[in-house]
């Protein structure tokens, strides 16, 4: 299963794909109920109510790309990557992969919406501070 889509941002590429990657920052973003604990430079554990994962975190900052992957069945992977919209702003092309599990599309995109609805209001609070 692939589900991917795009998302616009009012910020230049650069705020919004360094508010996805600030470790500080990630709580700020990610859906409800979900918590992330850092067990490394490149290891996260998410924990949400039904269950947690450990997923290795790649970015490469040239590319304004970050990609997240479990370690474990069921291997699931996310990647954003960030990009200047010619009309201004930025976007964020998003696709998530699984294998090995039977997730709902629909809940797939949910989450998605949800994540980067939060992530649009946390680059519009940082980008727009004085």
């Amino acid at each position: 299963m692939e589900i991917s889509d795009r998302y616009g941002f009012h910020a230049p590429s650069e705020v919004v794909f360094n508010n996805l990657t600030d470790p500080d920052r990630v709580y700020r973003w990610l859906p409800f109920g979900v918590r992330m604990q850092w067990r490394g430079p490149d290891r996260v554990r998410f924990v949400s109510p039904i269950g947690s994962t450990e997923c290795q975190v790649d970015r490469v900052v040239e590319e304004k790309r970050m990609t997240v992957r479990t370690l474990k069945p069921p291997y699931v992977e996310g990647t954003a990557r960030v990009e200047d919209d010619p009309a201004g702003g930025s976007r964020v092309h998003v696709a998530v992969n699984a294998e090995g599990v039977n997730l709902d599309p629909e809940n797939v995109r949910t989450v998605l919406d949800e994540t980067m609805h939060h992530l649009c209001g946390d680059v519009d609070d940082n980008f727009n501070t004085s």
